[in-house]
């Protein structure tokens, strides 16, 4: 399967400070792979100018914002012609990332993904749901979501979609972990420009809040599947209905050729 974004895409969305988005076709689930071009993940879309021509190239129709609106005021949004922009924020303004309780910096990411996910699980399941609007209409094209960084709020909602796809928890690990190299390769480019948050040390990306460890995303599974009933639980207390579940089930999960072949040879 072909990378997507490709080299050259993915070229033209760094210029502008974009170095999270990709498909998530292609990663495995019950029943076999995520379809491609129906769902892809990213980050700070809002700096897209030129680099708009990308996500029309992959089929993006609609695009949710999960940041919040201080973000938005502050650091702008994403307006393109024959693209939905939907502000789906997922957490408060006020929410605080740094927290002097926790002693160990290793541990303070997986305490808020905790904290995010026990206090606003109806705000996901409203994205979720805009998402599914778009994804499970085959004819229609692509939904993207993006927070900032691409790795913490948009990292939780794609856990969230892949958990209740079926997929293994390691799988939903490693495309967790995947971020930590673009936030390192984001966190340059903030740097270049004299931005105050490029001024991230080494220690910080391999454990701070600027870090996408896989023991982090670990460590929140398996608290999700002790303490809220696991991804299809915790999506319907949050309020996403079943039959959004299932048309998720049903039209984002395509057979794996390669296990389609060796039933075909018996």
């Amino acid at each position: 399967m072909t990378a997507v974004p490709t080299l050259r895409q993915r070229a033209l969305l760094a210029r502008e400070g974009i170095f999270n988005l990709r498909d998530l076709g292609g990663l495995p689930v019950e029943g076999g792979v995520i379809a491609p071009r129906r769902v892809l993940r990213g980050d700070a879309l809002h700096r897209a100018g030129e680099s708009v021509a990308v996500l029309r190239d992959l089929g993006v129709v609609r695009v949710l914002d999960l940041r919040d609106e201080v973000e938005r005021k502050e650091e702008g949004v994403l307006e393109a012609e024959a693209l939905e922009v939907q502000h789906h924020p997922v957490l408060d303004p006020r929410f605080p990332w740094a927290d002097d309780e926790v002693e160990d910096p290793a541990e303070l990411m997986a305490h808020r993904y905790r904290e995010i996910l026990t206090a606003f699980g109806p705000r996901f399941a409203t994205a979720l749901t805009a998402l599914a609007e778009v994804a499970c209409d085959t004819g229609r094209g692509a939904v993207a979501y993006h927070c900032a960084v691409g790795k913490d709020r948009t990292g939780l909602l794609t856990a969230l979609l892949l958990g209740v796809l079926g997929a293994d928890r390691e799988v939903v690990v490693a495309d967790y972990a995947r971020s930590s190299a673009a936030t390192a390769v984001q966190v340059s480019w903030l740097w270049s420009l004299g931005h105050p948050e490029g001024q991230v040390d080494d220690e910080e990306l391999r454990t701070g809040m600027w870090s996408a460890r896989p023991e982090t995303m670990r460590a929140t599974l398996e608290w999700l599947e002790v303490e809220l009933g696991g991804f299809e639980g915790y999506l319907t207390d949050s309020g996403v209905s079943g039959d959004v579940i299932e048309a998720l089930r049903a039209t984002l999960v395509e057979r794996d050729e390669g296990e389609a072949r060796d039933a075909a040879r018996g």
